[in-house]
C-alpha cells in the first residue's frame, strides 16, 4: 500500500525573510544546526537532522528545508538512503513509516508502521542494491521495490532462538551480509527462501561469532565488520576474506560509520575520518576542522568531496583541506516546554519537569525569534528553563524562570542578572544547593514582576521595578506552585498542579502591605456542582473572563471579580448533539487542556495532551478548526504550549516533537486605523490563497467594491485583520482590476480606505 503526494519545495532560506507570510501558511522551527545522516544524490545532498532535513543543491549552492510542513509524512527521522539508479531518496521514520521521494513527488509506504510486530520496531540503516532498498531493522530485513514502490519481502537472519536485530548490510560476490546483534550472517541473494533463518549462515571465522556487530562493508573481495558493545574497551574492525584479521582497534575508539566510496571506503569516529583504498591502505585522514571541534556521526565520500553529518556543526563539506559548514536558522533543539510571544518577539524554553515536578536536568536552552532571525542562548552550568516573560514596555528585556537555577534576567539577549539564594530572597529547597525552583511569572501595571516558588516559605515573591524585593509571607502547602496571571482587576490567579486547583490572591494594589490581603485556595466547581481538581493552565480573555484548562476540558469564570466574595461556579460550555436526543456534551469535555492562548479576535486557541490544537469562537461555543497530525503539518498531537503574537498573528505551537507556527488571520485590534494595507498586493494570476487586510480596529466593518462602486464582498475583521478569498458572493474569482476596500469602525466614527490590484 502506498500514498502519493505532490509537494511544493520551499525557497532558499534567504528568500524566506522577504515579504509577508500568507495567512494559513505553516513554518517549521526545528534545529538545523546539526546533522545525523547524509545521502548524496546527483544534484542534491540530503542531511537528516533527526526531525527534518536540509537539502543542499550542488548546482546552485542553495540550502533549503524539507520537513512535515512541505511534504514529509512525519517528524522524527531514523535514517535515509539514496538510489542513484532510480533517483530516489528513501526516508525511514522512528515509527518505521517510510517515504520514497522522487523529484517533487513523495510516496508513502506505511505498511511496516501499521503492522503489529512484537518487541522493538525500528529501522537502523538503509542500503540500496539494484532495484531494492534494503532496510536493516530490529526484526530483520525489509525489501522495498523502488520500481513498484511497495514492500517486496521480509528476511529473517538469525537462529532458532531469536531473530537478529540488523544494524547494517553489505553486498558482494552475489551475497548479502548482515551485521546483527548476534553475529554476522550471510546468504545467497538469489535464494528465494531468506525469510527462513535456516537459509542464512553465521560467519564462524570471526573471533566472537555471536557478538554484536554494528557496521559492514564489502570492498574488493573483503568484508569489513565492526564489533561493538557497551562493555568493550573499544570497537574492533575485522577484515574477513579467506581468513579473519584485526583491521583497526584502539582503546576508547568507537566507529560511527563505515561506507564504501570511489575506489575504496571511508571510516569515521566522532573525532576523525580515515580514507582507504581498495586494498585497505590508508590514503588520507583528518581530525580537525578549520575551526571548532568535530562531532561526526556519518560520512560519505563521493565525486571527490567528503559529505559529513556533524552532530554539532550541521552538514559539512570537505574539499581538499577546505571546509564548508551548512546550517539554517532555528531554535537549539526540538525540546520545547514553553513558548511566549509578544510584540513580534518569541522566546522558547527547552527545559522541563517530569509528572511529579522533579528536574529533567536539561542544560539551559533558550531560543529567541525576532524579525525572522533566531538567537540561541545556552549554558552547561544552568538547567531546566521552563517559562519566559517578555517585558511589555521593553521587548529587549525578558526573564527566564528555571526549575533550579533561579531567575535569569536578559537585556538584548545578554544575561544581566541571575537571582538565586545568594543575592536575593529567593530560596532553595536544599540549603546551599542549586534548587531555586521558580515557575510562574507575571508583571503588574507598576512593572513589578511576580514569581511563584515551590517547597519554600513564602510561595509568592515580587521583584520591584527598582530592583528591590517583596516576600509575601503566604506559604502554599502544596507539592508544586505553577503559573501565575494578573487579571485586569489586579487579582493574582495561580495554578496549583497535581490536583490542587487554583489559588487567588487580592493584594488590593499594595504588594508590600500584607494586612489587607484577601486570598483563597479552591478546587474548580462547575455549574453542575462537579469538582475538577486537575488544572494545567490559566489565562484571561479580552473581555476579562478567566479561562482555565483542566483534564475535563476548558472552564470559564464569567464573573471573576466576585471569586473571593461569593461561592461562584465555573461555567462549562455544552454543545447540543443535533441527533434529536435533546442531549448535549461539554466542549472538549474528554480532553486534557494543556495551554490556552487568546488571539486578537478574542478567539481561544487550546492545546491538548493528545488531540492537537483547537481554535474556538470567542464564547467557546463553536469549534472553528482542530489542527492535528492527520490534517495539518502539526508535528505531534501533544501540545505543551501555545502562544499568539498579537502583532503579526503568528500562532506558535510547542509540541512534544518540536516547534511550529501558522500565520493566523487575527491580530490585536487597534484603537484607531493605523497603516491599513493588504497583502499580497498586487495579486498575481497564480496566487491561490486569501488576501489579508491589516492595520484595522477590532470588529472593523469591511466593504470591498470594484472601481465602479459595485459591492463585491463584505465581512467583519477578526481583531485587527480581515481576509478575502478573492471571490464574489456567487463564489467566482473576481476579474482583473482594482478593488477598493472601505474600512469603518464598529461605531462608524472612523474610517480608512485601501486598494487591491488583482491580475488574472
Amino acid at each position: 500500500m502506498r500514498n502519493s503526494l505532490i509537494i511544493t519545495l520551499l525557497l532558499t532560506a534567504s528568500s524566506l525573510l522577504t515579504g509577508q507570510t500568507p495567512v494559513g501558511s505553516w513554518t517549521d522551527h526545528l534545529n538545523y544546526n546539526l546533522a545525523k545522516t547524509v545521502a548524496v544524490g546527483s544534484g542534491e545532498v540530503f542531511a537528516s537532522t533527526g526531525s527534518s532535513m536540509m537539502v543542499y543543491n550542488k548546482h546552485f549552492n542553495q540550502l533549503r528545508k524539507l520537513s512535515r510542513v512541505n511534504g514529509l509524512s512525519e517528524t522524527g527521522i531514523s535514517t535515509i538512503g539514496w538510489s542513484d539508479s532510480y533517483e530516489t531518496l528513501v526516508v525511514a521514520y522512528l515509527t518505521s513509516n517510510v517515504d520514497l521521494i522522487q523529484g517533487n513527488v513523495i510516496y508513502n509506504i506505511p505498511d511496516i508502521s501499521r503492522k503489529y510486530i512484537p518487541g522493538k520496531k525500528t529501522i537502523n540503516k538503509i542500503e540500496i542494491n539494484g532495484k531494492y532498498a534494503y532496510l536493516a531493522c530490529s526484526f530483520g530485513i525489509v525489501l522495498i521495490d523502488l520500481e513498484k514502490k511497495e514492500i517486496h519481502d521480509t528476511w529473517k537472519p538469525g537462529n532458532e532462538i531469536s531473530t537478529a536485530e540488523v544494524f547494517d548490510l553489505a553486498f558482494g560476490n552475489g551475497k548479502i551480509f548482515a551485521a546483527t546483534s548476534i553475529g554476522v550472517f550471510s546468504a545467497d541473494l538469489n535464494n528465494p527462501g531468506l525469510a527462513y533463518y535456516g537459509n542464512w549462515s553465521l560467519s564462524a571465522s570471526l573471533p566472537s561469532p555471536a557478538a554484536n556487530y554494528s557496521h559492514a562493508i564489502y570492498v574488493n573481495g573483503t568484508l569489513y565488520v565492526n564489533r561493538t558493545g557497551p562493555f568493550l574497551p573499544g570497537d574492533t574492525i575485522y577484515a574477513v576474506d579467506e581468513g579473519c584479521s584485526v583491521f583497526s582497534y584502539n582503546p576508547g575508539v568507537r566507529f560511527r560509520s563505515m561506507e564504501e566510496s570511489e575506489n575504496g571506503f571511508v571510516i569515521s569516529t566522532g573525532i576523525a575520518v580515515h580514507y582507504y583504498n581498495n586494498e585497505g591502505s590508508q590514503t588520507d585522514f583528518f581530525d580537525t576542522y578549520s575551526s571548532g571541534s568535530l562531532n561526526i556521526n556519518h560520512v560519505i565520500y563521493k565525486d571527490g568531496l567528503t559529505w559529513i553529518a556533524d552532530l554539532s556543526r550541521g552538514l559539512v563539506i570537505r574539499d581538499s583541506e577546505e571546509f564548508t559548514f551548512l546550517t539554517l536558522p532555528g531554535p537549539l533543539s526540538a525540546d520545547v516546554v514553553n513558548v511566549t510571544s509578544l510584540n513580534g518577539k518569541t522566546v522558547v524554553c527547552g527545559g522541563s519537569v517530569d509528572v511529579s515536578w522533579n528536574n529533567i536536568w536539561r542544560p539551559l536552552q533558550v531560543s529567541v525569534n525576532e524579525n525572522n532571525n533566531w538567537t540561541t542562548i545556552s549554558s552547561p552550568s544552568l538547567f531546566d528553563p521552563i517559562r519566559a516573560f517578555i517585558d511589555p514596555v521593553n521587548a529587549g528585556h525578558f526573564f527566564i524562570s528555571t526549575w533550579g537555577s533561579g531567575l535569569l534576567e536578559y537585556q538584548n539577549n545578554e544575561l544581566i542578572n541571575q537571582f538565586t539564594y545568594t543575592n536575593s530572597p529567593l530560596q532553595t529547597i536544599i540549603p546551599n544547593q542549586p534548587f531555586v525552583r521558580i515557575c510562574g511569572m507575571a508583571m503588574d501595571g507598576s512593572g513589578n514582576l511576580w514569581l511563584t516558588q515551590t517547597e519554600v516559605p513564602g510561595s509568592i515573591k515580587t521583584l520591584r521595578s527598582d530592583g528591590t524585593w517583596i516576600v509575601n509571607p503566604l506559604t502554599l502547602n502544596v507539592p508544586a506552585v505553577g503559573d501565575i496571571i494578573i487579571a485586569r482587576d489586579g487579582k493574582k490567579w495561580i495554578v496549583l498542579p497535581r490536583g490542587n486547583g487554583v489559588f487567588i490572591l487580592d493584594d488590593k494594589g499594595s504588594p508590600e502591605n500584607f494586612s489587607d490581603d484577601d486570598s483563597r485556595e479552591i478546587l474548580i466547581t462547575d455549574n453542575e456542582n462537579r469538582i475538577i481538581s486537575n488544572v494545567y493552565c490559566i489565562t484571561e480573555d479580552l473581555d476579562g473572563n478567566i479561562w482555565i484548562g483542566t483534564d475535563q476540558g476548558p472552564v470559564i469564570y464569567y464573573n471573576p471579580g466576585r471569586i473571593l466574595e461569593d461561592d461562584i461556579r465555573a461555567y462549562r460550555i455544552k454543545i447540543p448533539r443535533n441527533d434529536g436526543s435533546g442531549l448535549a456534551d461539554y466542549m472538549l469535555g474528554t480532553e486534557t487542556i494543556t495551554s490556552i492562548a487568546v488571539d486578537g479576535a478574542n478567539r481561544k486557541w487550546l492545546g491538548t495532551a493528545s488531540s492537537g490544537a483547537y481554535l474556538l469562537s470567542p464564547d467557546g461555543t463553536k469549534q472553528i478548526v482542530n489542527h492535528n497530525e492527520s490534517n495539518s503539518p502539526l508535528f505531534s498531537n501533544t501540545i505543551n504550549s501555545i502562544a499568539v503574537d498579537e502583532k503579526n498573528g503568528n500562532v506558535w505551537f510547542a509540541t512534544s516533537r518540536g516547534l511550529i507556527s501558522v500565520r493566523g488571520d487575527a491580530i490585536e485590534g487597534k484603537t484607531s486605523f493605523s497603516g491599513v494595507y493588504s497583502f499580497p498586493n498586487p495579486v498575481r494570476e497564480d496566487y491561490e490563497g486569501n488576501v489579508t487586510i491589516t492595520g484595522l480596529m477590532r470588529d472593523t466593518q469591511i466593504r470591498i467594491t470594484d472601481i465602479s462602486g459595485n459591492l463585491v464582498y463584505k465581512t467583519v475583521s477578526d481583531g485587527g485583520q480581515a481576509s478575502w478569498d478573492l471571490t464574489t458572493y456567487n463564489g467566482k474569482r473576481v476579474s482583473t482590476g482594482v478593488y477598493v476596500v472601505f474600512c469603518t469602525s464598529p461605531d462608524g466614527s472612523k474610517s480608512d480606505v485601501t486598494k487591491i490590484l488583482v491580475i488574472n
